[in-house]
């Protein structure tokens, strides 16, 4: 039987870097363009997210929490420059890219799976690392398996190698982009060269998917089980087509029961959510929380990976190696250490994508390589004294003999 969704919405995540000593010019470029709004977060509006995370982790991605007081807005010129100041100086920087209010684009009688974007965030990082996040949804549709076939095409769209009748199937229901290839042309403005993002194996063709779905409640409740619809769970979850037919051995895929008839499927393709209506919460309050607090806690988690992948890389070389070993110990000290949130799901949540990621296996090898930097960087430090030492000998001895020969002419 065809699954029916109540309510839907997939968000495709881009990584990228910026160069570090071009991350001020990258923000600023941001700051000046009319289309991206500094995000700006207030306890009062974001009491949620505020309350969700703790104060390190809190001061780190939301910094803006503490800017805006008393809900007044930047307007003079002197308070532009304080915020740009303060953008630029912040450990994470988040824009929302105006997409404009959209005409319909549907012509009556085309086929195909519609979709319209809701919004366009992007979220960067002072070490470099940055995500565009992308919230999508299909629209005069209810089945599950459209919105299976829309999340496999979509995180495609970036590919380079497909041609143009690759997304026919798919189309944007939008006046702003017209279709998905000026879509993928506007991603690349924003995100730039891919050069860095290709020296730390970044997947610069292939988003990220970050989906939720709340199915009827006539396809899952007390009297269908979650048995009944695990394999297009399975599919769900790792993006895979509706027509996919195989065993689902995939011992990658971490599944986080958040309840009943909540479960979060996490693998390396992304991280999704799938529910039933028959609680009022899941399609209310739940795919608010999603998007909020648990996508924050993802993309923080996803930085940590690229961060050690970047790291690891700069080890390797002479130049930034020095830079790399202080920046490392400040990013154990400032973020390693330190826990992201005490709620309950959260920590679930936090510790499947840990595992799928393969933190700690990344934070070993990094932490590797900057015990071998450090050896070598103390053994040239040591070599350099050495050498200091010996000529400081070598002018003494001179310095001794000039003075004997002196000594020896005077008598």
């Amino acid at each position: 039987m065809e699954l029916k969704m109540k309510y839907h919405y997939s968000y495709f995540i881009y990584p990228y870097v910026v160069k570090e000593n071009n991350y001020n010019k990258y923000v600023q470029r941001l700051l000046k363009n009319q289309k991206c709004r500094p995000q700006y977060f207030k306890r009062e509006k974001n009491l949620s997210l505020y309350n969700f995370f703790l104060p390190t982790v809190r001061d780190y991605m939301f910094k803006t929490f503490g800017m805006a007081t008393n809900n007044k807005e930047f307007n003079t010129e002197l308070e532009l420059k304080i915020r740009d100041n303060a953008f630029k100086s912040s450990p994470c920087a988040m824009f929302e890219y105006d997409i404009g209010l959209d005409a319909q684009a549907k012509t009556e009688g085309e086929d195909g799976i519609f979709f319209k974007i809701q919004k366009i965030e992007i979220i960067c990082f002072k070490t470099g690392i940055c995500f565009l996040a992308i919230k999508t949804d299909i629209e005069d549709s209810e089945r599950f398996s459209d919105l299976l076939n829309f999340n496999v095409k979509f995180r495609d769209i970036n590919t380079e190698v497909l041609g143009a009748n690759s997304f026919n199937n798919i189309k944007i229901q939008s006046s702003t982009f017209g279709d998905v290839r000026r879509l993928s042309e506007i991603i690349r403005e924003i995100t730039g060269s891919i050069e860095d993002a290709k020296k730390i194996d970044m997947d610069i063709n292939r988003f990220l998917t970050y989906s939720y779905v709340c199915l009827d409640q006539e396809n899952w409740n007390e009297y269908k089980p979650f048995s009944e619809i695990e394999k297009e769970f399975f599919k769900f979850a790792n993006v895979l087509n509706s027509e996919f037919n195989s065993n689902f051995e995939n011992e990658r895929l971490k599944i986080a029961d958040l309840g009943k008839y909540i479960k979060i499927g996490i693998s390396r393709a992304g991280m999704n959510l799938i529910t039933s209506s028959i609680n009022t919460v899941n399609y209310t309050s739940l795919p608010v929380e999603f998007e909020n607090e648990y996508l924050y806690t993802y993309i923080y988690t996803l930085y940590k990976k690229f961060y050690f992948a970047k790291v690891i890389n700069d080890f390797s070389s002479h130049i930034k190696g020095a830079k790399a070993k202080k920046e490392f110990v400040d990013f154990t000290n400032d973020i390693w250490v330190h826990e992201l949130t005490n709620n309950d799901n959260g920590i679930l949540i936090e510790k499947n994508i840990r595992e799928v990621l393969d933190l700690r296996k990344l934070y070993n090898i990094a932490k590797e390589q900057y015990d071998v930097t450090y050896k070598n960087f103390k053994m040239k430090n040591s070599d350099m004294l050495n050498k200091v030492i010996l000529i400081l000998l070598a002018a003494s001895v001179i310095t001794n003999i000039v003075n004997f020969i002196n000594l020896y002419k005077l008598k």
